[in-house]
């Protein structure tokens, strides 16, 4: 996995092999991962300034937690 962008704790990750055109979210420090997302949100998350791009991961981490329960 390629590493894309972090902001304090968390990345935006760009899949390989079988994820390829794929990306997550990653919390090193939680272990919090998020679903799987296309290109089309990690472009617009890419673009994000640092504290916005925070508090879309954090929604995308709960999505997740809520989801997988």
């Amino acid at each position: 996995m390629k590493v894309l962008r972090e902001v304090n704790d968390v990345q935006l990750n760009e899949g390989n092999l079988m994820a390829k055109g794929l990306n997550n979210l990653y919390n090193e420090k939680t272990g919090e991962l998020s679903f799987w997302f296309d290109d089309y949100v990690k472009d617009a998350m890419m673009k994000l300034p640092d504290d916005i791009f925070l508090q879309v991961a954090r929604l995308h981490f709960q999505k997740s937690e809520v989801l997988s329960n």
